[in-house]
């Protein structure tokens, strides 16, 4: 099944050295051994409709059709597309689909970087969970996983549920923050993953300003500092195109991106895309990876100063 937003790719030369440069660069950081297809595949939204053995069958990425004649066979990590009579590994894949010609405009919605760690995240997402339940937050071991991430119960029971599901063979609980699809991201002391369908959560107050976050655990740490907001959870820096027609609705959008490349590339792609105003709010917390660990360092800061000031009583 393909995501009604995919992008159909035309061919053509490439239009800048600098093009090529940055395309020949991000080919070498490809590994046909170590990235499978079908993670690439599913990092896009396109899932098999179909499985024989080894060979799982897709609507092409490459083309329209109504019936999948793209091929993957997932023990060789190859491909084969019948309607263009072209096949390879993932290279070659990505190649032809992010052409020279092509890659600034994919540049504009989604780097590079950010396609390798959502294959990497796909990774996860994709492991089976079945019998899933929702409830309220009550669980005394995912108490204290939020109160060490800083986040106040009251705020986690606002916004979270406690997840029950069962994968190979086994119960687990969890964290679990919705999306917009139905689907759970979700945290514990030891798994971070997700439970499908991956996409953006949106909390809409009625605001004339929105705030963006990476992760759910970003959004909870900034409701604990400076109380609730309209925000959109991108649950993935893959995820910016989706938010970008929510975020034109706003006045002001506020930046809380994590400070890494990543995080950073993903703010640039909110300022180049977004009409409203859109402002880099990192600066919060400037020298900390992102929100939650500023937040965290503020919390053992207060308790260690209480604990100073008491001992001098």
């Amino acid at each position: 099944m393909v995501n009604n937003s995919s992008t159909i790719f035309s061919f053509h030369h490439p239009n800048s050295t600098i093009q090529q440069l940055n395309n020949k660069l991000t080919m070498n950081t490809f590994d046909n051994k170590n990235i499978q297809i079908i993670d690439f595949l599913a990092s896009h939204h396109y899932q098999p409709t179909a499985k024989k053995g080894a060979n799982w069958w897709y609507l092409s990425p490459l083309h329209d059709e109504e019936t999948a004649s793209f091929k993957v066979d997932i023990n060789k990590n190859v491909w084969y597309d019948f309607g263009l009579g072209k096949g390879g590994g993932v290279k070659t894949l990505i190649e032809l689909l992010f052409h020279p010609n092509n890659f600034q405009d994919y540049l504009r919605n989604l780097t590079i970087a950010n396609t390798v760690q959502q294959i990497q995240e796909t990774k996860t997402a994709n492991i089976a969970f079945t019998n899933i339940e929702t409830e309220e937050l009550n669980h005394y071991a995912l108490y204290k996983y939020v109160v060490q991430r800083g986040i106040t119960w009251k705020v986690a029971k606002r916004y979270c549920k406690e997840v029950h599901y069962r994968s190979h063979g086994r119960n687990y609980f969890a964290l679990g923050f919705p999306n917009r699809s139905g689907g759970y991201e979700i945290r514990n002391a030891f798994f971070k993953g997700c439970i499908s369908p991956k996409d953006i959560s949106v909390i809409s107050q009625g605001n004339e300003v929105c705030h963006v976050f990476e992760g759910f655990i970003d959004f909870l740490s900034y409701v604990v500092l400076h109380g609730d907001c309209d925000a959109v959870v991108l649950n993935s820096v893959i995820n910016v195109p989706k938010c970008i027609e929510i975020l034109d609705k706003y006045n002001r959008i506020y930046c809380h991106l994590d400070n890494d490349e990543a995080g950073r590339n993903a703010t640039l792609q909110l300022k180049a895309n977004c009409r409203s105003q859109t402002i880099d709010a990192s600066d919060e917390y400037a020298g900390d990876k992102d929100l939650n660990e500023y937040l965290c360092k503020r919390k053992v800061e207060t308790v260690n100063t209480r604990q100073h000031y008491s001992s001098k009583r």
